[in-house]
């Protein structure tokens, strides 16, 4: 009696080993799947920015259009729209604007690759201060992936070069502290969607960054009228951005928030493929910082399996 016994409880640790494995090979497909369209997306605010509209009309232009279709969403699944737990909802919400803003800013001064390097110091800021605010163990090695990525993004943006090569210092600051809100709000993330579904935590970041935006945009005179030949910009912009919020939503609800976040290293090698649009070729020092992030990204994943 005692052998069936085993064995079933056998067989169900097994089925759940499997369910998980699933769940994790998923949540991966999503956060490189989401990775995409968050490259995309910057492409886009680029040139939108290149054409002229500030960054709060950008933010605005970002967020506002998904408005509609995330409000019907949730409405044919008959989910409330107040959040069960409202306070890592509001904290994902004004952490994501302040990274937005940050993001933003950075994209008008900075080439993709570059913005992208210094966006990719989040993944090690995840690690880093997953430990304190969802109770996850802190590996030392992820200590050492942070000095790494630091290394690798000073590489790119060679400070040292700063006043020969004009080197747009605002920005590069605006790009890390970026980075830090960023890594709050995907810690937030993953805390908000053990209470709350995905598309309403989505909802409630959509609305504070629209009317956020907005009040700002309207208080500084902007808004007045949109640059011809944009609207199709916009479009692009908006619906990579929802696309990338969603199932980078999805992914931190099925796999421990440092894991998913390694996958955005993916960027790399997409963001220099679509600098070249703008006729930046990556130089020996963008390959170099780029695989000292890999190897932080590599450090990362493996002291999550120990």
């Amino acid at each position: 009696m005692s052998e069936v016994v085993n064995e079933r409880s056998r067989e169900g640790r097994l089925t759940i080993e499997r369910g998980s494995e699933r769940s994790s090979k998923l949540g991966l497909l999503w956060m490189l799947l989401g990775t995409g369209c968050f490259v995309g997306m910057a492409a886009f605010v680029k040139a939108l920015r290149e054409d002229g509209l500030t960054t709060s009309e950008v933010m605005f232009w970002r967020t506002a259009p998904g408005l509609v279709w995330i409000l019907v969403e949730l409405r044919v699944r008959g989910q409330a729209l107040r959040p069960n737990a409202p306070g890592p909802v509001i904290l994902r919400s004004l952490a994501g604007l302040g990274a937005m803003a940050g993001y933003f800013y950075a994209l008008r001064a900075l080439t993709l690759i570059e913005n992208t390097v210094l966006s990719l110091l989040q993944p090690v800021l995840v690690a880093v201060l997953s430990p304190t605010i969802l109770g996850e163990r802190l590996d030392p090695r992820a200590l050492v992936a942070l000095i790494v990525a630091v290394l690798g993004a000073l590489v790119v943006l060679r400070p040292d070069e700063a006043w020969r090569a004009n080197l747009p210092l605002l920005p590069i600051a605006a790009g890390a502290i970026s980075a830090l809100l960023s890594a709050l709000a995907h810690i937030m993330v993953r805390k908000a969607t053990a209470k709350d579904s995905p598309e309403l935590v989505v909802l409630w970041f959509t609305v504070t960054v629209s009317v956020g935006a907005l009040m700002i945009g309207l208080a500084r005179g902007e808004f007045l009228e949109l640059p011809p030949g944009v609207i199709w910009k916009i479009a692009g912009m908006a619906g990579f951005g929802l696309a990338g919020q969603l199932l980078m939503t999805r992914a931190y609800g099925r796999m421990a928030a440092p894991m998913v976040a390694v996958v955005a290293y993916a960027a790399i090698p997409l963001s220099m493929l679509v600098d070249l649009a703008w006729g930046v070729r990556p130089g020996i020092n963008d390959a170099l910082g780029s695989l000292l992030m890999v190897i932080a990204g590599v450090a990362l994943v493996r002291s999550r399996r120990v």
